[in-house]
């Protein structure tokens, strides 16, 4: 499966590299559109991004609400910060993340397992935004006659499948007897074949399982709009935030276009085994705005621009986070 994401990967990045070689000539006219910039929208990109990361950590508060442990907003918010730059530096198909977010929630009181499940809750509460986002780039593909539609039953039957597998999970976490017995014949199994190495003790197993799922019975009580403001407020506030480079160059774009350019690129920076959608956003963002009616130096100019500032920029203050934590601890 790895293999066949990473081939397919290349494939996508070999298109879009194609089709972004021509935008190459159009760099001196994009930089010169920043000699006539409108400086001010930098400053309110910047602030808007700083204010959709904000949501993002109230959406980890609201997640961690209900395991035992404590961290302040602005401990977390560094704390991700530093998730998103290790992923980066480390590249490993975000298990370094994950390691990274266990250890500093760990030295808070929070369990492996709390850190683990509340980050897959925020992809998954993320995933709904991202998703209604991205059916408009499908729109305009279906309207283009770029994606057939086989190609769109293809993509529905994969999140057919996926919300399947999500909601079985759920329910199989909140069943204490079935999820009991799944945990005694995984550890049984485990024991008989790699016992030799490392047992499992079977009942502290367990006991820890009761007491995850006792946390997580009490993260019902937490409000669900306030999961959906957090999830959509981080990304309409992303949205604004390439809106905002665009406003930077004097050339603003129609709402439709914005949001159909953003979708389309988050479906191509989904197809990359890069954290962040690494390079294929960066190449891809260009040409989905160009290839929509926007000027090959205003995509070029202001896809880099955001690309800069909603990646770069928090990766490098996620780098001065990780180092003042790791001080601190």
């Amino acid at each position: 499966m790895i293999w066949f994401k990473r081939g397919l990967t290349l494939i996508a990045l070999a298109v879009v590299v194609y089709l972004f070689w021509p935008l190459l000539r159009e760099l001196r006219a994009a930089a010169d559109l920043f000699k006539t910039a409108h400086w001010g929208w930098l400053a309110v990109a910047v602030l808007i991004q700083l204010i959709s990361y904000a949501f993002l950590t109230w959406l980890n508060a609201l997640a961690l609400q209900p395991f035992a442990g404590r961290i302040g907003f602005a401990r977390l918010a560094a704390l991700l910060t530093s998730m998103a730059f290790i992923e980066v530096a480390i590249p490993s198909a975000g298990a370094s993340g994950v390691a990274l977010r266990a250890r500093l929630l760990g030295k808070h009181g929070y369990t492996v397992e709390a850190s683990t499940f509340t980050l897959l809750l925020e992809t998954i509460l993320l995933a709904v935004p991202f998703a209604s986002v991205a059916l408009l780039g499908l729109g305009y593909l279906l309207r283009s006659g770029e994606l057939t539609g086989a190609g769109t039953a293809g993509l529905a039957l994969v999140a057919l499948g996926v919300a399947g597998l999500v909601w079985g999970g759920w329910r199989l976490i909140l069943d204490k007897q079935c999820s009991r017995r799944l945990v005694g014949k995984l550890v049984a199994l485990w024991n008989r074949w790699a016992g030799r190495f490392h047992r499992v003790d079977s009942q502290h197993l367990e006991s820890r399982l009761a007491a995850f799922q006792s946390s997580l019975a009490k993260l019902q009580t937490v409000p669900f709009w306030k999961f959906c403001l957090a999830a959509y407020g981080r990304v309409i506030l992303d949205i604004a935030t390439l809106g905002a480079c665009f406003l930077l160059l004097g050339d603003p774009i129609a709402t439709g276009t914005l949001l159909t350019g953003y979708g389309m690129t988050l479906l191509l920076s989904g197809l990359a085994a890069l954290p962040g959608g690494l390079g294929m956003a960066d190449a891809s963002l260009p040409v989905v705005f160009h290839r929509l009616g926007v000027p090959g130096s205003v995509a070029l100019a202001a896809g880099l621009t955001y690309r800069l500032i909603a990646f770069w920029l928090l990766r490098l203050i996620g780098f001065i986070s990780w180092q003042i934590l790791e001080s601190r601890s």
